[in-house]
């Protein structure tokens, strides 16, 4: 597909006119910044004369099959009630199961992208279908895309699902990132780092521990030091504030060693003692 291409926008204006509240496909681009410009130029009227006054249409655009990204547009001027654009779709669907074999049907919820995978125009609205198999009576939903596109039930499934998948991933990751509330011992420690970082975004690690010793918790200071010397990557406030509720909840749950040392017998007979690696706390080394 060309870098360039070449759109009648005055046709396509034209049509979304007679049509008002219709969406009406623009063109097809080449790549995803062309498409988001174009998108964004039409529904501003900027240098597009076609679509003049400013904001007499929206447009949105949408992945393509084809690789390129498809922009869309509707004239809305004048327009009393115009439904906002939905960012998902929910419909129940049939789910048979995997496999040919006939193991009988359950009605599905699934959510779904608003725009048709093959060409990102706009999905139908959803219409009640109710049905009777084996005896037993159904509700599921049916619609129609208006840019002809057929949504099968085994294709939505599939969407559905990977979208949960994705979305489930996503919410771990922001969990794992989030600013921990509970940090044990060093709980006060990190609402201070939180506070700073809140103030100060790109607060590193070396600064948050140069602010945690000036604030009245060295001990928490050193901690974050020795990490950073540990670590051959760069470490942020809100790293280093993670690392701290891990620690603390590390020696909350060791069980090796009392008050930060290992107490162990030597070869020879005598008992001596080791720092515990797992808590890291500051102890007085045994003679």
């Amino acid at each position: 597909m060309g870098r360039n291409i070449w759109v009648d926008h005055e046709s396509v204006a034209a049509t979304a006119r007679t049509h008002p509240g219709v969406w009406k496909l623009v063109a097809v681009y080449p790549s995803a910044e062309g498409g988001k410009s174009a998108a964004r130029r039409i529904s501003r009227a900027q240098r597009m004369s076609a679509y003049e006054p400013p904001a007499a249409f929206e447009a949105y655009c949408a992945p393509h099959e084809n690789g390129g990204t498809s922009v869309w547009a509707r004239y809305v001027a004048g327009l009393t009630a115009v439904p906002p654009r939905p960012s998902t779709m929910t419909y129940r669907v049939i789910d048979r199961g995997p496999g040919r074999e006939y193991r009988g049907l359950r009605i599905v919820t699934v959510v779904i992208a608003a725009e048709c995978r093959m060409c990102g125009g706009p999905r139908g609205q959803a219409e009640p279908h109710r049905f009777c198999e084996d005896g037993e009576w159904y509700s599921c939903d049916r619609w129609t895309n208006a840019c002809g596109h057929l949504d099968t039930y085994d294709s939505v499934l599939a969407e559905h699902r990977k979208r949960v998948v994705k979305t489930e991933g996503t919410g771990r990751k922001a969990a794992a990132e989030a600013w921990p509330v509970d940090a044990g011992e060093y709980t006060d420690a990190v609402a201070i780092l939180k506070a700073e970082s809140d103030n100060w975004p790109g607060l590193r690690a070396r600064q948050a521990a140069q602010i945690l010793a000036l604030s009245g918790h060295p001990e928490a200071a050193r901690r974050i030091q020795e990490e950073i010397e540990k670590r051959t990557a760069r470490m942020g406030a809100k790293q280093a504030a993670l690392f701290l509720a891990k620690l603390a909840a590390a020696r909350a749950a060791c069980t090796r060693c009392e008050d930060g040392r290992i107490r162990y017998q030597a070869r020879d007979g005598e008992f001596a003692s080791r720092r515990c690696l797992k808590c890291r706390r500051d102890t007085d080394r045994d003679a």
